[in-house]
This record gives structure tokens, sequence and C-alpha cells, in this order.
């Protein structure tokens, strides 16, 4: 009897248990699990249940207060937005996993990526990790794109010890020095790319930080440090990999189209009134908090995945999506003291997603033909749970995201050849 695919998360979580030390770099083949070996608990069954029916009660209360006209006119407020945001945040650090029962472990989400390329910025911990293991399990050529080239060579080894071990073939991983916090390295990175005339399949734009409990920070560049390493950079990579995007659907049509996919968050939600366009890098005196850089970070890569949907058309040889990770235990604490983040890991790790847990999301929308048409119920956003989500107000905001696509350019100086041509 073949084995459902729920049943194999099932076994593959039972297989790491009984190795005793757990390495998410291997995971095991679907072809080596056993059976004959029993089902899933029934109380995993419940869960999966029980996580699904308060999604849904809690999307069904939502549609009927917001169908009222009392909260139709609260809801222009950008307080009672954000408000909103703050409560789908926290609702979705407390539920993520009961939503997210029915996905298999990340070996057996998305589709096949053998013989193909892929970028994936920012590889060295946390969700790029996972992601470019995934891949050149899948044996694709992966390119760490990384700022430590160290960190890079060090899990190169680490993803072929641990992939062959599993039986498979040794994967083909090449590490490259990119620091998308400094728009030189991003140009040195791509045109050394470019003038290899390499196709590329697969952009991962992962790389990002979170300077919790830090003072504001510039880049070299005099940029907001938020936004100009998870959105700037990103956004000169991507348009100057153009190229090589296009290459890589020509030259592998069983694919479809290349993808870009931006590792955004939910959030995003938090930057209820849009992007600050007066004072966009928080240099005005007393104005920058630090949830509200991170957000609007997000959004920017949300508004430029839409802008760059809408340029390019649905049939584009290159399709762009932005995911929702979900809420995953990182090292995002790593600049406070080390006893909060002793605190965060004890309190949260019941509630967060594991690395490897988070990186679904993004194989899903690099890999899987499914999410080509999905991604358009929402624009090209995909939830944790890899299903498409509509995103804030803000990220839909049409008149926004062309402003943030114009002033990126401006920003990141763009090449006129580098540019997309506005949608007709």
């Amino acid at each position: 009897m073949k084995t459902s695919e729920s049943r194999r998360r099932h076994l593959i979580k039972q297989a790491l248990a009984k190795e005793g030390t757990y390495d998410p770099l291997a995971i095991p083949r679907c072809e080596d699990i056993n059976d004959d070996a029993p089902e899933m608990p029934r109380g995993i069954w419940f869960g999966e249940w029980l996580g699904k029916f308060l999604m849904s009660l809690a999307g069904l209360a939502w549609e009927f207060c917001t169908s009222l006209p009392i909260m139709q006119r609260l809801w222009r407020s950008y307080f009672v937005q954000y408000l909103h945001g703050v409560c789908v945040v926290s609702l979705g650090i407390l539920f993520q996993k009961l939503g997210m029962l029915h996905l298999d472990e990340v070996d057996f989400v998305g589709g096949p990526a053998k013989g193909l390329t892929a970028i994936v910025t920012g590889p060295t911990s946390g969700i790029g990790t996972e992601t470019a293991a995934a891949l050149a399990r899948r044996g694709a050529t992966v390119i760490l794109a990384c700022r430590n080239v160290e960190s890079g060579e060090d899990l190169k080894t680490r993803i072929e010890r641990s992939t062959v071990k599993s039986g498979r073939d040794k994967p083909d991983i090449e590490v490259w020095k990119v620091d998308l916090s400094s728009l030189k390295s991003v140009r040195e990175f791509s045109q050394k790319w470019e003038s290899q005339k390499r196709p590329l399949h697969i952009l991962i734009n992962n790389a990002g930080i979170m300077s919790m409990g830090a003072a504001r920070e510039e880049t070299e560049d005099a940029f907001e440090a938020h936004m100009g390493t998870n959105h700037l950079g990103h956004f000169l990579l991507t348009l100057s990999l153009m190229p090589s995007l296009r290459r890589g659907a020509q030259e592998s049509a069983d694919f479809g189209p290349s993808r870009v996919v931006h590792v955004s968050s939910s959030m995003h939600l938090l930057a209820a009134g849009g992007v600050r366009k007066s004072d966009p890098h928080f240099r005005l005196p007393n104005s920058y908090r630090i949830e509200q850089a991170y957000a609007q970070s997000k959004l920017a890569q949300i508004l430029f995945m839409k802008e760059m949907r809408r340029r390019l058309g649905p049939e584009s040889p290159v399709q762009v999506f932005a995911v929702h990770p979900g809420m995953v235990l990182t090292n995002v604490t790593r600049t406070l003291p080390q006893w909060i983040q002793s605190l965060y890991r004890m309190m949260l790790q019941w509630m967060l997603l594991t690395p490897s847990q988070g990186s679904r999301a993004s194989v899903f929308a690099a890999t899987d033909k499914d999410a080509l048409l999905e991604g358009w119920k929402s624009f090209g956003y995909f939830n944790s749970n890899c299903r498409p989500l509509q995103t804030s107000p803000a990220g839909q905001d049409m008149l926004q995201s062309q402003w943030m696509w114009k002033w990126s350019a401006e920003q990141v100086q763009l090449p006129p050849e580098l540019d997309l041509p506005e949608a007709s």
C-alpha cells in the first residue's frame, strides 16, 4: 500500500526522533520509509481538524464584523488597521502550528528541482539554511549567496555530508560573496554572475535583519538598515539578474517560468499606514521604532513583488512571489542580553516553528507548479501554510506599489536598461 503524505510526515518525525541527534539537513528519503509502519495517532488528526476549524471560525467572525457599517467606518483609521495587524500576528503565533498540521516535512513540499540553478541569499542560518539544503537535496545547483564566505563554505560541507549520508548524490553547491546591505557588493555579485551567462531558475531573496533592541543603524549607502538590507539590496539584485532568469526559463521549458521568491512576513501588517513616504529612512528625530522599521521593509518587499508582477504580466517567463514563512524560532534576539534570549526560547519554542518548517513556503513557491496558478488568487502572496493569502490593505495599494518602485529605483540608482517598462 502506498504511504499517504500525512502518514509520511509522521513517520519521518518518528525516524528523526529515534536517531537521538536531529540533523535538519538530512531528512530520510520517502522511499526509505517502511509502508508497514503504524498510521498517524488520532490526536494528530484531531489537532489538524481543530486548527482548520479555529482558523475558519476566526475568518467568519472577521467577515461578520467588517460587514457592519460602524466597522467599515472605523476601518479607515490607520490605528484600527494597526490593531488588526497586532491581533493577526498574535493569533498567528498562538495557532500557526495547528493550522499547518496538513503540511509535510519540507522534502515533501513543492516539486522537483533537479537540473535547476537556484540562488539563495542569507543561507548561513535559520530559514535560509533549510531552504538551500532542501533545494540541494532535490538535485538543484545551489548558490549560497552570503556575506561571510567562511560560514558559507562550512554550510556547503555540512549539506554535502548530510545529503550523501541520507543516500543521495553529492549536491552541486557554490559559495559566492554578497552583502545585501551594500549596493557595491550587490553590483559586483550581479556583474560577476552575468559575465558567465549562466541560466538562473530560482532566486530566493531570504537575507534579512531584525535588530531587536538596537538603536537605529544605517548601511554604507546611508539607508536605514532594515530598508536597505531587506528591500533595497534585493530590489537591485533581482532586476540585475533578470537576464539570467529569462535564460533559465528558455533553457528549462519543463519547469516553466523562472521564479523569484521574497521571504517577507505577516509583520508587514504593522505598517498599517503604508510606507512613510515623507521619511522612509526614519531620519526625523524620535521617529525610529524597530517594529515599524522592520514592518515597513517587509511591506516594501510585498509592494515590489506586486508591482513587478503587474509590469511583467501573467505570461512572463519570470514569475514573482512573496511568502510569510511563519513565526520561526531563529536568532532574531541575538542583539539582546543573553538572559532575554534564553527566556525567549524557553517561552516560545512550543509555539514557534522550526527553521525547517519555516522554509516550506519558500520551497513551495519556488518549485511547485500549483504555485503559478494559486498565486494569482492573492496576486503572489503565500501564507506559511503554502496557501494564497491576501496582504494588508497597504500591500494591495497599486498607487503605493508604483511609488515604491520609482523611489527604490532612485535610491539604488537603477540603470535604465535594468528597469522594467510600465504595464500597458
